[in-house]
């Protein structure tokens, strides 16, 4: 990343639409896709279910090389 260059983190939100052993998957709101991460990543005080609602701060990707 140049150093010119600063952080601008966005908020997105999603719901949850499946859950494995390992894993979560998060369907982003506004069609910008889907993304899994692993149960360990997510933080909540009740156990996850499909339909929930997450939200959470994020950069767009950036090409480095």
């Amino acid at each position: 990343m140049k150093e010119e260059n600063f952080i601008n983190q966005n908020y997105f939100q999603g719901k949850i639409t499946d859950i494995s052993d390992g894993g979560i998957e998060i369907e982003f709101s506004g069609r910008l896709g889907n993304m899994r991460i692993p149960k360990r990543m997510l933080i909540s005080d009740k156990e996850p279910k499909v339909g929930s609602e997450v939200g959470f701060m994020m950069t767009y990707p950036e090409v480095l090389e």
